[in-house]
């Protein structure tokens, strides 16, 4: 459904999409958070859908997915590095793309526990912790700085599979001898 408002777009398994719509602004003349809600819109009218749709500037799009969403809303940040900044305020360090639990165990030893703690941390101070590159990656990972780009057709990055298990009753059947 999205592809017929933007051909750039690429799957984020399980249950996302990441969208690029600035060719698409003109076309519908629409900015970017009314296109969000016309397909928010369409969900529900096409599919009984109730999505939640967020609009980011690209670069804060990567560490911004996994900050904690509404259902069933529009949600939109503007372009401007301070709002992507808030925006971010309040998200654990290990939601940030890079950061797994031996680094954010690291940065929690240094009483940095949240993406705005580690944005306001000196680049200098990071990098002392964590290695030059490492620390300048997850300092603009914290103020919303990403490289990766929108890819269209690209196969995800992680695949995930859930298996549940059906308990099966211990209890004998009604007609069992006793």
């Amino acid at each position: 459904m999205i592809g017929k408002f933007t051909p750039i777009m690429q799957a984020l398994p399980p249950d996302a999409a990441l969208a690029d719509v600035s060719g698409s602004t003109r076309y519908f003349d629409r900015d970017a958070a009314g296109l969000a809600a016309l397909i928010r819109m369409r969900a529900a009218a096409v599919h009984d859908l109730d999505v939640t749709v967020e609009h980011r500037p690209e670069p804060a799009a990567r560490p911004a997915r996994r900050a904690p969403r509404e259902p069933g809303a529009v949600r939109a940040v503007p372009d401007d590095p301070e709002a992507i900044t808030l925006f971010l305020a309040g998200l654990p360090a290990g939601a940030l793309p890079g950061v797994g639990p031996a680094t954010a165990c690291t940065l929690a030893s240094y009483g940095l526990r949240t993406a705005d703690q580690i944005a306001a941390t000196p680049l200098l101070t990071l990098q002392r912790i964590l290695g030059t590159a490492t620390g300048r990656r997850i300092r603009e990972r914290a103020a919303g700085i990403s490289p990766a780009r929108v890819t269209p057709g690209a196969p995800p990055r992680t695949f995930s599979a859930e298996h549940r298990v059906v308990p099966t009753s211990s209890a004998p059947p009604d007609n069992a001898p006793p």
